[in-house]
């Protein structure tokens, strides 16, 4: 079985795919570690992530956010400011929530050779997506 650590968020109601980027973005999240951005568009279920050139961001945040992809699960891999963590931001049908899988050099709490500081991630994000109508925060560190 495969380490999963992620953070899933649930909102009183649909929250705007273009806008939750841009306030990740703002805060000073970063789209690329190697002038890549990797994102997701389900079309067909088979979760097939694509990578363009960091210079188009704006193009891929766009494209994410079109209400003809309401339905589907669309991501994108977004960098930690100041450290080499990062994870998939996975925004779920009907864009009621989103998931932070945190996949990328997971910041592990201290002293413990195991677990992710869960807390760590939760003091960057929540203030964020409060102001969006956060209703409802769950989290898993399974080794």
């Amino acid at each position: 079985m495969a380490r999963t650590v992620d953070i899933d968020f649930t909102f009183d109601g649909a929250i705007d795919v273009s806008a939750a980027l841009g306030a990740l973005l703002e805060a000073g999240m970063r789209p690329s570690m190697e002038g890549e951005v990797a994102y997701l568009i389900d079309e067909d279920g088979m979760f097939d992530w694509k990578r363009l050139e960091d210079s188009r961001l704006n193009e891929v945040i766009f494209k994410m956010g079109e209400s003809r992809w309401r339905d589907r699960v669309v991501g994108i891999t977004l960098f930690f400011p100041e450290v080499d963590s990062g994870g998939d931001f996975l925004f779920h049908p009907g864009r009621t929530s989103i998931s932070c899988v945190i996949g990328v050099n997971p910041k592990l709490l201290p002293g413990s050779s195991r677990f992710c500081d869960i807390g760590w991630y939760m003091a960057r994000l929540i203030p964020l997506f409060e102001s969006m109508g956060l209703s409802e925060v769950e989290a898993r560190d399974s080794i």
